[in-house]
């Protein structure tokens, strides 16, 4: 059987080789400034040295955007989009797009900071406590952007760091290793403890990839106490349990460093009209993805052997139901583990269940509810749902499990799904409904170049660079202002 699966393999990684060899000579030299550029000013592990920290990788990103910018004049095209000198989606114009905004806020905060896809530091006036974020996958520091600036007022200081390959050109992922995204998280982790002086009120608050380092972070900290160590942790769509799939990709990505290949080094290519992600995928970051959740699992298994899980700071967790992205089932294992009994909690998002949904809802979204919340095992976390109040109304309650009961308490929410929105996304949890790039109804005052949260266009197909699910997937989150008041709430932040 086995000498089955691997002559299977074989065939199909034969069959790849051949479709590569047949397309790749023809679109290497045709590949985007984007795709095949690469900045040797970006991180990576092999800069540490014993002196090295975080006020050392400020600089680098400052000779690494430096170069980007030289880039991006050296290359010009008519279809670069955000790499285009004078396009409003260009991260180099925003300090002109935005100006109204930053002097509104001027008068009251600290300087805003316009390009989004670079690391930055929130101060607040009065310190409370601090607090590293971490973003996604072929995102930016932007994904955390409106979080952090709650927290700066919160008191709060923030310090969002740019993950390596990220915020510049999408042939940032060719080369990149998860090792050099977890190098930051722990200069941005010593930056902050220096900061604070004392106080030892540390945080993280992480989104997908992001969140996964955090977990890393926080077990590397477990062994070793000479680390900052986390207070408690905020896991927003974390990226727990990623395809199988991704374990071919090491191979295709191998294949792509053949010449006249490494155009096939890309799981996807398109159009880059999206000032703070990529739209554009490399194999490599497949690879680096399934290779970090896997080291994540080793990991887990080797620190509770060596200390135990028990001293792992409590962690609050938010996910969507229904994601295309990461496992939710992997999620909700992750807060199975033996971790501080009635210490965590995790907030499922569900579906719309409005009955004017289910004749068309497949049946994969209920059969997963059924996993996570009709087992009648108590669990030693608490399990929170939110969802429809009915089945005749949009509006939403919170259902809360508390650790060890089977018996859900309802609490009716002011909020509600918006008119066509059927669920929450992996991508929609950390952006509120009125962020001005992804918001269902985006802020007027700020403007990056495109409203990608509202689209409703309507026209002749193949016209627009857009891909085709673009306005299907939910860019923000319409139970924001929850999320935001539960992690208030966890951090145990002063209200307004």
């Amino acid at each position: 059987m086995r000498d089955g699966l691997i002559s299977c393999t074989q065939r199909l990684l034969l069959i790849a080789c051949c479709l590569l060899i047949s397309t790749g000579c023809s679109t290497l030299k045709s590949a985007a400034p984007w795709h095949r550029i690469i900045l040797a000013e970006e991180f990576s592990t092999a800069d540490l040295t014993a002196n090295y920290q975080w006020k050392d990788y400020l600089a680098q990103e400052d000779r690494l955007f430096a170069q980007l910018q030289k880039v991006v004049a050296e290359n010009p095209r008519t279809d670069a989009y955000r790499y285009q000198q004078n396009s409003p989606l260009n991260s180099f114009n925003y300090l002109d797009n935005n100006r109204a905004f930053t002097n509104a806020t001027a008068a009251n905060q600290p300087k805003v900071i316009n390009n989004w896809n670079r690391s930055f530091v929130l101060r607040p006036k009065q310190l409370r406590g601090g607090i590293v974020m971490l973003h996604g996958l072929s995102d930016s520091p932007y994904t955390v952007r409106s979080l952090a600036l709650h927290f700066q007022q919160q008191g709060f200081y923030v310090i969002a760091a740019r993950l390596p390959g990220h915020g510049t050109l999408p042939s940032g992922l060719l080369n990149v290793q998860w090792e050099d995204w977890a190098a930051v998280t722990e200069l941005a982790m010593r930056e902050l403890q220096t900061q604070l002086a004392g106080n030892q009120n540390i945080y993280f608050v992480t989104y997908s990839t992001g969140a996964t380092l955090a977990v890393d972070y926080a077990l590397s900290a477990q062994l070793d106490k000479k680390l900052p160590q986390p207070k408690k942790l905020v896991l927003l769509s974390p990226m727990f349990g990623v395809s199988k799939f991704a374990i071919l990709s090491k191979s295709v990505d191998l294949i792509g460093h053949i010449p006249l290949l490494g155009s096939e080094r890309w799981l996807t290519k398109q159009p880059e009209y999206n000032p703070f992600k990529y739209n554009s995928f490399t194999v490599n970051a497949g690879w680096q993805a399934r290779s970090l959740t896997k080291h994540l699992e080793e990991k887990m298994t080797m620190v509770e052997k060596k200390v135990g899980l028990q001293n792992f700071p409590p962690v609050l967790g938010f996910q969507s139901l229904m994601d295309a992205t990461v496992s939710t089932a992997a999620v909700e294992a992750f807060f199975a583990q033996k971790f501080q009994p009635h210490k965590n909690e995790l907030v499922i998002f569900d579906i719309n269940r409005h009955q004017n949904y289910l004749p068309i809802t497949r049946p994969a979204s209920t059969e997963l509810f059924a996993k996570l919340f009709a087992d009648g095992t108590p669990k030693d976390y608490d399990l929170v749902r939110i969802g429809n109040t009915d089945a005749h109304t949009h509006q939403v309650s919170e259902w809360l499990r508390s650790a060890g009961s089977t018996e859900e308490k309802e609490t009716p929410l002011s909020l509600e799904f918006p008119r066509g929105v059927f669920s929450l996304s992996h991508i929609a949890l950390p952006f509120p409904i009125n962020d001005p790039t992804y918001g269902l109804e985006p802020d007027e005052n700020e403007f990056y170049g495109i409203r990608l949260g509202n689209l409703n266009f309507r026209g002749e197909r193949n016209t627009l660079a857009l891909a085709a699910d673009t306005n299907q997937r939910l860019n923000a989150n319409p139970f924001y202002s929850y999320m935001e008041r539960r992690i208030d709430e966890w951090l145990e932040a002063p209200q307004h």
